[in-house]
């Protein structure tokens, strides 16, 4: 389904000019994660995230000929990449990240950035570790952070690089627990990272989703009200208990 530039803007607030540039940018060749797309923005989250991250830097300060630059698009392509080829178990975690970095590193603009990053990004799981700003506790809500090294490319005095940051976990965490939720029947039954599962399958687990989503809107709502109200609607749609009980929790009072 093609999404142009007007829903762009419509239900996720982002820029026109923004939008335009994603919606007529051609699809790459020999790009695995547009293996068998013909249009560059289908109608997706994994791929209509890029436009509205992209549009959360410009709200933060970010120069916008710098993030529809081809350079910038090439980086954000190259992680796409071998992110699929992590998707499809063709590397691993660590072999994927170090490639990343390899390919960022002559693009850096924020080498401080850049080497804090790195000691994150290069484990064998992005596991958030002490006195550090990266990662969630879930693993599993961790596994898009490469595309993080974005960051280092961009410079400018007022851009608010910590707004980014937490705007970029409070998306993707959303997005990442709708696709969790979509998925956890054949997550489960494969054995793959789902933020369900890592929240436990308990009332409990339902209160920490739960929350995760809120904390999602709040922080949009500092960013991207319209992300933020779309956030809210989603969520009035989603019925935790229902998704939980499915998957083998009771609540007390079914016990």
């Amino acid at each position: 389904m093609f999404t142009s530039k007007d829903d762009l803007k419509l239900s996720y607030g982002v820029d026109l000019t923004i939008g335009e540039a994603f919606v007529n940018r051609a699809v790459p060749h020999d790009n695995l994660y547009w293996k068998k797309r013909t249009i560059y923005i289908p109608g997706a989250p994994g791929y209509y995230f890029m436009p509205i991250f992209t549009d959360m830097l410009y709200r933060c300060g970010a120069d916008r000929d710098l993030l529809l630059s081809d350079d910038q698009f090439q980086l954000n392509e190259l992680i796409l990449h071998h992110a699929a080829m992590l998707e499809m178990e063709q590397c691993s975690w660590l072999h994927q990240a170090a490639e990343v970095i390899r390919l960022t590193a002559p693009r850096v603009k924020n080498k401080l950035l850049f080497d804090e990053l790195k000691p994150y990004l290069l484990q064998d799981r992005p596991l958030a570790l002490p006195d550090n700003k990266w990662g969630t506790s879930y693993p599993s809500l961790n596994r898009a952070d490469t595309y993080l090294l974005t960051l280092v490319t961009l410079g400018g005095e007022n851009f608010n690089l910590d707004l980014a940051i937490e705007g970029w976990y409070a998306l993707m965490t959303y997005f990442l627990i709708l696709d969790d939720l979509a998925d956890i029947h054949q997550d489960l039954k494969q054995d793959e990272d789902n933020v369900i599962r890592d929240a436990g399958i308990t009332g409990q687990g339902i209160v920490c989703i739960q929350d995760m989503i809120n904390k999602s809107r709040e922080v949009m709502d500092k960013i991207n009200p319209v992300m933020a109200n779309r956030i809210d609607y989603r969520n009035s749609l989603i019925n935790l208990p229902e998704i939980f009980r499915s998957i083998g929790y009771a609540s007390p009072s079914e016990r």
